[in-house]
């Protein structure tokens, strides 16, 4: 009996270490550590990578869900509007989401967003990495990103971290964000 629920046990533990390292999976990078570093194409026509920025700028990750949903471009477009703010932090914003790079072209352009946006379409690898896809059943299918901010300083460290529950139509301001980078970059 004893024997038989400890099999039983071993097989949950190894399904729940499966369901956590899979495509879907809840694995995250959390604040203390190393960010991971990654190349993704650009609204900008190159590939850009984490690593480049070390050294030299703080990096504001910003996931986002869908091209042209009207929360994304609220969200995408607190940025924008508070840009000059992160600018004089020295902090590049990155946003990312799992769409077509063709559609995020269009959109930033359409926004005339000051800050460049990069896909992690079709691989999802990154934002896997940083435990940004959604949480909701009917997302995950369609591997979407849910609202997830990640600041990074100039060491490649992850500082502070958000992660945005509690419905699809939340419009995240940059203040809590900015006032968290004015103490890391000590302002």
């Amino acid at each position: 009996m004893v024997a038989h629920r400890l099999s039983k046990l071993i097989v949950a533990g190894f399904l729940l270490a499966v369901a956590l390292m899979s495509p879907h999976g809840t694995i995250a990078v959390e604040v203390g550590e190393q960010a991971p570093d990654f190349a993704l194409p650009s609204t900008t026509g190159e590939q850009i990578r984490l690593s480049e920025f070390r050294g030299k700028k703080l990096v504001l990750l910003e996931f986002y869900g869908v091209d042209f949903a009207p929360t994304c471009v609220a969200n995408l477009s607190a940025r924008k509007a508070d840009y000059q703010k992160f600018e004089e932090l020295n902090i590049q914003i990155l946003g990312i989401s799992t769409n077509h790079p063709f559609s995020q072209k269009t959109l930033a352009e359409s926004l005339q967003l000051p800050y460049p946006l990069l896909s992690d379409f079709p691989d999802l690898q990154v934002t896997q990495l940083y435990g940004g896809l959604s949480r909701n059943p009917v997302l995950v299918k369609k591997g979407i990103a849910e609202r997830a901010f990640f600041l990074i300083d100039t060491h490649g460290m992850v500082r502070r971290k958000w992660i945005v529950t509690g419905g699809e139509d939340i419009v995240v301001s940059s203040e809590p964000l900015l006032k968290e980078a004015r103490q890391i970059a000590g302002k």
